[in-house]
């Protein structure tokens, strides 16, 4: 990413989100610090408790073209696929530059409490996030991000949710971040 598109996407995206009362809170009360090693004030009474939806859509969607530009720049070609390839312009131009006159949807729901704590034998843990992209039979691609125990899938070739809905629901409505190649096989 440009220096350029890094400050846009830390100021107009990343600022916002972060400074919502419920990211400000949580990171508080979990003593995630900023870059400077400073924890966040406390929320100030009468600000919206929740980043507006277009910011969320924005900040979902930039990760889904950050993932897939991860998973894919070490293959030939990949910039064919990812930087140059038509289907991913609307994506693009929403996170990027705001375009588009309706919000990019997205699903969220929430997959365990913010707090859980997980054990693998003896040790014990916090899930920050965790992602992964879904090809769905529609050949459609979602991002599907964890933050803090709530699940958010966009699709990142269009502005629909059919694809990724009837996915869920043939898998009995589970995570696809616990699907497939993520399934942690039985000792």
């Amino acid at each position: 990413m440009c220096d350029s598109c890094n400050r846009y996407f830390a100021i107009k995206i990343e600022h916002p989100l972060l400074c919502s009362t419920i990211f400000r809170d949580l990171r508080r009360s979990m003593t995630i610090p900023n870059k400077k090693g400073r924890l966040p004030p406390p929320a100030e009474p009468g600000v919206s408790l929740l980043p507006t939806y277009r910011i969320m859509g924005r900040f979902i969607g930039k990760v889904g073209l950050e993932v897939l530009a991860a998973r894919t720049h070490d293959t030939e070609g990949w910039e064919k696929d990812v930087i140059d390839k038509p289907e991913l312009d609307g994506i693009r131009n929403y996170v990027r530059y705001d375009r588009g006159g309706q919000d990019w949807p997205f699903t969220f729901r929430t997959l365990y409490p913010v707090n859980a704590v997980f054990n693998e034998g003896a040790e014990l843990y916090q899930v920050l996030h965790e992602y992964d992209l879904l090809l769905t039979d529609r050949s459609e691609l979602y991002i599907v991000v964890a933050i803090l125990g709530v699940e958010f899938a966009l699709n990142l070739g269009g502005p629909e949710l059919d694809g990724y809905l009837d996915w869920v629901k043939r898998h009995e409505f589970r995570s696809p971040l616990y699907e497939g190649r993520n399934v942690k096989p039985e000792a």
